[in-house]
Parts: C-alpha cells; sequence; structure tokens
C-alpha cells in the first residue's frame, strides 16, 4: 500500500497537479490572443488539478470520510479536466493550430500532455476505496 501511495503522489505531482496548471496559466496567460473563452478554460484547468490534488492528499488519511471526500474530488477534479480538455482540443481543431516544426496538430499535444492525469486519479481511488471498505478503523 505505502508503495502504490508513493507512486500516486508522485504521477499527482506532475500529471494531475503540473500539466494542467501549467496549461490553464498558458491560457490565461495569452487571453489577449486567445480570448476569454479559453481563458475561462484555464481557469478550470488550475481548479481541476487543485481539485485531483487535493484527492490524492486526502487519499493519505485513514479515516474513512477523508477517503470519501478523495474519490469524490479526485473524480470531480479528472471529470472537469477531460471535459475542459475536450473544450480546448476541438478549439484548437476548429482554429486549424498546429505545431510548426511537425506539422502535428497541437491537440495531439495536449491531449498527450492531460490524458495520463487518468492514471494517479485511478489509483488514488482505488487506494481511498480499499480505506473505506476495509475493516480497520
Amino acid at each position: 500500500m505505502k508503495a502504490a501511495k508513493v507512486i500516486m503522489l508522485l504521477l499527482s505531482l506532475y500529471y494531475s497537479c503540473a500539466m494542467p496548471i501549467l496549461t490553464g496559466a498558458g491560457l490565461i496567460s495569452n487571453r489577449v490572443s486567445y480570448g476569454s473563452r479559453l481563458a475561462e478554460t484555464g481557469a478550470f484547468f488550475i481548479f481541476a488539478a487543485v481539485l485531483m490534488s487535493l484527492g490524492a492528499v486526502l487519499c493519505l488519511f485513514r479515516k474513512k470520510l477523508a477517503n470519501i471526500i478523495s474519490a469524490f474530488l479526485s473524480v470531480g477534479g479528472l471529470v472537469l479536466c477531460m471535459i475542459m480538455l475536450k473544450r480546448l482540443t476541438d478549439h484548437a481543431d476548429a482554429s486549424g493550430w498546429t505545431d510548426k516544426f511537425t506539422l502535428e496538430p497541437i491537440s495531439a499535444m495536449y491531449e498527450s500532455r492531460l490524458l495520463p492525469c487518468i492514471a494517479p486519479v485511478v489509483i488514488a481511488v482505488v487506494i481511498a476505496a480499499v480505506r473505506i471498505f476495509s475493516r480497520d478503523d
């Protein structure tokens, strides 16, 4: 269980926290050229990162209530992140955003950076579920 927690925390720091926050910060800092809708999307990415990170931290505790809250925050943050990812990739594809060197769609880059946040959320929910349904408390 300790190894799962360490792996989950490390993955959460990078994928569930850093990637959505950096994506959101980039969208917000370029709001003049991207528009208010993408700046709003950026704010939601940051909020999703906070939810997923709080969920990861709360699943470390033995209390059932903390683990129940952890599961809801983790899943809620992931759902919000995926909705914002869909919004962002749809906008990028509709606008024809591509990498200037490889000509790969920018939406693929966003997906490759944000889809891995599913893994730490799944691990956090599994840890929380084990804690919730265990007889130890």
